[in-house]
C-alpha cells in the first residue's frame, strides 16, 4: 500500500509540473479564445461565498470542483450535494455529485453539471425573426469522475477526469480534460496553516462539427449545379488554469473558529487573478462567509465579478449530516447570482 501511495504521489507531481508549463503562457490577448467555458462556471455555495479562494482546505464533496484533493477529507460512508444558480436572464446551471468511501483505497466521486438555456427560437437568413415557431435548447454537460486519497495525515491528493459535451442546433463538440490537486496541512509544523495546488482543464481541444456548418454553394458553368460545402469550425483550447493558495484556520474558543484564505490563479485564456476569503464558524453549525476577487489586468469597468458573501447551516439529524449553504455573487452588468447548495452525508 505504501508503494502504491508513493506511485500516486509521483504521478501527481509530474502531472502538476506538466500542467504548469501549459498554463503559464496565458495573457489577456487570448480573451474569448477558449472553448468549453462551461467548465469554469462555479458550483457549490460554500466556497463561492469565499470567492473560490479556499483551494488549500476545500473539504469533502465540494472539493470535486474546487480541488479534487479535498474529497478525501469527507467523513462517513457516502455524501451527496446538489446546487443550482441562475447566471443571468433565464440561463441556469445545475450540479449534483456523489462521493463514496472505499476504505483504505481512498474516496471516489462522480459529478454532473448541466446548463439550462431554456427554449431558443430558430432564426435563419430567410427567417430572422423566428416566425416558423421552431425552437431548440442547447445541451452543455460536464461529467466527472474523481479519485482522492490521504497520503499521510497532512497530505491529500486528488485527480478528476471529465468529459465535456456541448450540443447546439445541428452541431456539437466534445473534449476530455483532467483536474489535479494537492493539499498540505499544518505546513512546516504550523498548526492550522494549509497549502494547496490545483490545475483545471488540462486536456484535448474542442471543435464543433455538424450539418449546421454546411453552406450551400452554387457553381455556374455549362451545367449549373449546387452542392453543400462544410465550413470547418475553429479548434479551441480548454480554459486551463493553475492555482496556488494558502489558508489559515484559527480556533478562537470551543465554539468559534475563523478561516482566512487566499489564492493566485493563472489562466491560459485571460487575466490572472487573486482571490481572498474568510469564514466565521459558530459551534460547527452556523457559518458566515465573504470573499473578493481581483483581476490583475482588467480595469474596474471590465471586471464582471468582485464581491461574494454567504452563509451556511449544518445539522446532524439521526446520524445524517444535513448542510444548507447559500452564496451571493455581485455582477457589474447583470443581476447578482444566487447559488444554493444542499449536502447530505451518511
Amino acid at each position: 500500500m505504501k508503494d502504491t501511495k508513493k506511485l500516486i504521489s509521483i504521478l501527481m507531481a509530474v502531472f502538476l509540473v506538466l500542467g504548469l508549463r501549459s498554463t503559464y503562457a496565458g495573457d489577456v490577448s487570448r480573451f474569448g479564445t477558449a472553448g468549453g467555458m462551461q467548465t469554469v462556471v462555479p458550483v457549490g455555495a460554500r466556497y463561492l461565498a469565499m470567492a473560490g479562494s479556499n483551494i488549500a482546505t476545500t473539504e469533502g464533496i465540494d472539493g470535486m470542483y474546487w480541488n479534487p484533493a479535498g474529497l478525501s477529507s469527507f467523513s462517513g460512508n457516502a455524501a451527496g450535494v446538489f446546487s443550482t444558480m441562475t447566471i443571468f436572464n433565464d440561463v441556469s446551471v445545475n450540479y449534483m455529485a456523489l462521493g463514496f468511501d472505499m476504505g483504505s483505497l481512498g474516496k471516489l466521486g462522480v459529478s454532473l453539471k448541466a446548463f439550462d438555456f431554456g427554449d431558443i427560437p430558430v432564426t435563419t437568413v430567410q427567417d430572422p425573426d423566428g416566425a416558423s415557431g421552431r425552437i431548440f435548447s442547447p445541451t452543455f454537460v460536464t461529467v466527472g469522475l474523481t479519485y482522492s486519497a490521504m497520503l499521510t495525515d497532512v497530505i491529500q491528493v486528488g485527480l478528476t477526469g471529465k468529459v465535456i459535451s456541448e450540443n447546439v442546433d445541428r452541431a456539437s463538440a466534445s473534449a476530455i480534460a483532467f483536474d489535479a490537486g494537492i493539499q498540505y496541512h499544518d505546513l512546516a509544523g504550523f498548526k492550522g496553516l494549509s497549502f494547496g495546488l490545483v490545475m483545471h482543464n488540462i486536456g484535448t481541444s474542442l471543435q464543433y462539427s455538424g450539418s449546421a456548418l454546411n453552406q450551400e454553394a452554387v457553381e455556374t458553368n455549362s451545367q449549373n449545379f449546387s452542392d453543400f460545402l462544410n465550413r470547418e469550425a475553429s479548434i479551441d483550447n480548454l480554459p486551463a488554469s493553475f492555482e496556488i493558495g494558502m489558508s489559515y484556520k484559527m480556533d478562537i474558543n470551543d465554539q468559534n473558529s475563523l478561516l482566512l484564505s487566499s489564492n493566485f490563479s493563472n489562466y491560459n485564456y485571460g487575466s490572472d487573478n487573486y482571490r481572498f476569503g474568510g469564514e466565521w464558524m459558530f459551534n460547527k453549525m452556523f457559518a458566515i462567509r465573504a470573499g473578493y476577487l481581483y483581476d490583475t489586468n482588467l480595469d474596474a469597468k471590465d471586471q464582471l465579478y468582485t464581491f461574494t458573501a454567504g452563509a451556511g447551516f449544518n445539522y446532524n439529524l439521526s446520524g445524517v449530516d444535513l448542510t444548507i449553504d447559500y452564496s451571493y455573487r455581485d455582477s457589474q452588468y447583470f443581476d447578482g447570482n444566487n447559488l444554493f447548495s444542499i449536502k447530505v452525508g451518511f
